[in-house]
């Protein structure tokens, strides 16, 4: 444990720093008072030439019982004046250090010094409690009674307190709340058929259906969608013959046979088939007198197909495979032939620009007559289309 602070008051410590001062201020007149005794019994100590030997040791034995007796006289004078002073210190210290006479302001101030600084004011303590509620101030006095006047008067003061007189109303009647929610109302007849909308989007493969197929006839590839079941080129019997099959068929490019002898046994024969657009040609590429190409497709997501005439787009609810123009045999020669679609970019079988004949490909015209002309046009090549659903 930390031994506990000592406190000493004012007085003590002006006690103190007192006999601290009075101790040095001795000590340091008793040093000089030393030294100039010291020279002084030096400088008499010289012998005088002038002066015999024993005039001169009895001279110095008088010297010195004079500096012996001024020595003594200076000390005990010495010590009356400490004796002195300390006393009229004590009173002082008995007194709080207040001077009894004018000289001794001189030594207060020295053994004071100086007053010191002001502090720094304090932090702000906390606020005080709530003060007592006041007391209750005295009543006012009662107001002058008001003069007693007519029903008018007293109405007009009234309404004057109160406030304005309201503008007239009207006669115009204000809408009232909402009524409850009436029962529904019959169905309204079937409006007017709009416009055709336009062409959607093909759609994707369903899960279900056993699929259907068809044949891209003038093209090797198949639309998007579809799959490619064999690539070939247009077959059917010779143009000049009166006999044979009379249907256009896709033949495929890489014919396997069985059991087969070579040679003309049986008088049935199928060929190649030519473009013949001489006269116009709608495709892009030059056709006539080419073979045609043929490409048999597969549709999975879909169960059936048609080949739409005099159209080159599909009814709502099927999708377009493709279309281009019909196509035939011209109607002067022997064999007859089934109506195909022609696809609109049609191809053509490399190398085979040769002019051989064979079955033959004729744009089919309308002919007016039972055929109505309007809507068809007579001599004008008709459209067609293969649609999927």
């Amino acid at each position: 444990m930390k031994p506990a602070p000592v406190n000493v008051s004012a007085p003590a410590r002006v006690g103190l720093w007192v006999a601290a001062v009075f101790v040095i201020c001795s000590a340091f007149l008793i040093c000089n008072m030393e030294g100039r005794l010291q020279e002084s019994l030096q400088t008499n100590e010289k012998p005088n030439p002038n002066i015999p030997l024993d005039d001169d040791q009895s001279g110095a034995r008088e010297k010195r019982s004079v500096k012996q007796k001024t020595q003594v006289s200076s000390i005990s004078d010495l010590e009356k004046r400490l004796e002195a002073l300390e006393k009229r210190i004590n009173a002082n210290n008995h007194s709080v250090m207040s001077p009894k006479q004018q000289s001794d302001w001189w030594f207060l101030a020295y053994v004071r010094g100086r007053d010191g600084r002001d502090g720094r004011e304090g932090m702000t303590g906390p606020p005080g409690p709530p003060g007592k509620p006041g007391t209750p101030g005295t009543s006012g006095k009662p107001g002058i009674p008001g003069l007693k006047g007519t029903l008018s008067v007293r109405l007009k003061f009234f309404c004057g307190i109160l406030g304005d007189a309201g503008k007239p109303g009207t006669n115009k009647a204000a809408p009232g709340p909402r009524g409850p929610k009436g029962e529904r109302g019959s169905a309204g007849r079937t409006g007017l058929k709009g416009p055709h909308g336009l062409k959607g989007d093909k759609g994707q493969d369903g899960a279900g259906g056993s699929g259907v197929k068809y044949v891209r006839w003038g093209r090797t590839t198949c639309p998007s969608g579809a799959q490619v079941v064999y690539k070939g080129i247009v077959g059917s019997s010779y143009y000049g013959h009166t006999g044979g099959g009379g249907e256009y068929i896709c033949l495929p490019n890489n014919p396997k046979y069985d059991k087969y002898k070579d040679g003309y046994q049986s008088n049935s024969y199928i060929y190649g088939t030519e473009y013949e657009v001489s006269g116009y040609n709608p495709f892009k590429n030059n056709l006539h007198d080419h073979d045609a190409p043929c490409a048999v497709c597969y549709v999975k997501s879909r169960a059936t197909q048609l080949m739409i005439p005099a159209r080159n787009d599909c009814p709502s609810g099927w999708t377009e495979e493709y279309h281009g123009y019909l196509m035939s045999e011209n109607s002067g020669h022997k064999q007859s032939r089934n109506f195909i679609c022609i696809d609109r970019d049609a191809e053509f079988v490399h190398g085979s620009h040769a002019d051989k004949n064979g079955a033959l490909l004729y744009i089919v015209e309308g002919q007016c007559g039972s055929l109505p002309c309007l809507p068809y046009v007579a001599g004008r090549e008709l459209t067609c289309a293969v649609c999927t659903k």
